[in-house]
């Protein structure tokens, strides 16, 4: 769905590592900042149950933020949120 969803070569038959590869990961947040207009920020957490997070700050009241276990995950939560919301507008 990532790959769907935020790049145009779909075509692609070979599975990427979104959310399991910090590069790919990092890609797709520079993605999400060149289709939305707005950072994501991540990093790691205070919580040992969750410790990494994303947030996409477009505003400080309506900012969203995905709490995963690791840092290429927490970024793909996101992504999908976003491109869900994005979809659906």
């Amino acid at each position: 769905m990532i790959q769907q969803r935020l790049f145009e070569d779909t075509d692609s038959a070979e599975l990427l590592g979104y959310s399991t590869d910090k590069r790919l990961a990092d890609k797709v947040r520079s993605r999400l900042k060149a289709l939305y207009g707005h950072t994501v920020v991540a990093g790691a957490t205070h919580s040992q149950q969750r410790p990494f997070f994303a947030r996409f700050e477009n505003d400080p009241s309506t900012s969203t933020e995905v709490l995963a276990d690791t840092y290429p995950l927490a970024v793909c939560r996101l992504a999908l949120l976003l491109s869900e919301k994005h979809q659906s507008t």
